[in-house]
Order: C-alpha cells, then sequence, then structure tokens
C-alpha cells in the first residue's frame, strides 16, 4: 500500500511540474517598453523588389492595373468553412504568415489578374523552396494565375510586359 502511495505522490509531482514548466514557458513577460521586443526595419523592401517595382508599376499603368506589393495570402484566399474547426485553423496557420511579393488587380472592383513571385536567391534554401511548392500547389489548385520572375540586373518593360500579359488569364471565382 506504501508503494501504491508513493508512486501516486511521485505521479502527482511530475504533473504539477510539468504544469509550472507550461505555465513558465507560455507566460507572457512584462513589457514597459516594446524596444525590448522589435525593432523598426530600415527598408520595407529589397532592393530587387524596388527595382522590379518600379517597371511593373509602369507596366501596370499601360495595361490599366493596379499593384499591391507584399501581399498576405489570406488577403488573396481564405479556408473554407470546415466543420472541424481545428482543422481550419490549421490550414489558415499554413497561410497567415505567408505573403506575394506582388499582386496586380483590376482597378474596378481590385479583383486579382496575376500574383507575381520575384525569386531571388533566397528561393534556394531548402526551406524557402518547400515553401515555394507549397505555393506553386495552392495557387495551382485554386487556379489563381502566379507568375515567378527571376531576378535579373535590369527589367526590360517590353518583354516583362508580354509576359505578364501572356500569364493572365481570366480567373472565375465562386462567391
Amino acid at each position: 500500500m506504501i508503494i501504491i502511495i508513493f508512486i501516486f505522490v511521485i505521479i502527482l509531482i511530475c504533473i504539477i511540474e510539468k504544469i509550472s514548466v507550461m505555465n513558465k514557458e507560455y507566460s507572457k513577460p512584462d513589457i514597459n517598453n516594446y524596444k525590448d521586443i522589435y525593432r523598426p526595419k530600415r527598408y520595407i523592401t529589397t532592393l530587387n523588389e524596388l527595382n522590379f517595382y518600379k517597371v511593373l508599376i509602369e507596366i501596370a499603368k499601360e495595361l490599366n492595373l493596379l499593384v499591391f506589393a507584399q501581399v498576405s495570402l489570406y488577403a488573396i484566399l481564405e479556408t473554407k468553412n470546415l466543420d472541424n474547426k481545428k482543422l481550419q485553423r490549421y490550414y489558415f496557420n499554413k497561410i497567415k504568415a505567408k505573403s506575394i511579393d506582388f499582386v496586380l488587380v483590376d482597378p474596378k472592383d481590385c479583383r486579382v489578374k496575376l500574383c507575381i513571385e520575384l525569386d531571388d536567391s533566397t528561393h534556394k534554401r531548402k526551406n524557402r523552396k518547400k515553401r515555394d511548392e507549397f505555393i506553386n500547389k495552392l495557387f495551382r489548385d485554386l487556379e489563381i494565375n502566379l507568375y515567378r520572375i527571376p531576378v535579373y540586373p535590369v527589367y526590360y518593360k517590353n518583354t516583362i510586359k508580354q509576359q505578364i500579359q501572356a500569364e493572365m488569364k481570366e480567373q472565375y471565382y465562386v462567391d
């Protein structure tokens, strides 16, 4: 009987210790100044993205389109209402922190015409390749136009414009 009580006490101590550790891991620190947590970024875009954006703005104007930069995936698509809310949250979490470099939209209604990813050297990293594969399949499955362009030292407006026009297809959305 004493052995059973001893084992019970040990198990109880382990459970209490585990709960204590979990509470410490997830407790929020007392922040007096957000400078302890955050710092401002010096630039909101890379120089490669800026160079491409300058050309893209001109093209968009000629094609009567608007350009949005760094658009969150959840602004482009949404998770369906699933019966299983944990599963729905899981799939939302897969997109919530991801963005597309540039999105061309119709100025009349902001309907997405083309999403553009500028592929720089970071897209060669293993984790980035996995992310790109996910984005490619997601956009292909949902029939959202995605145009990938590698980083170049110079962008020729007419060439990029022709490529963009070739990539844009009419999309049909179910409301």
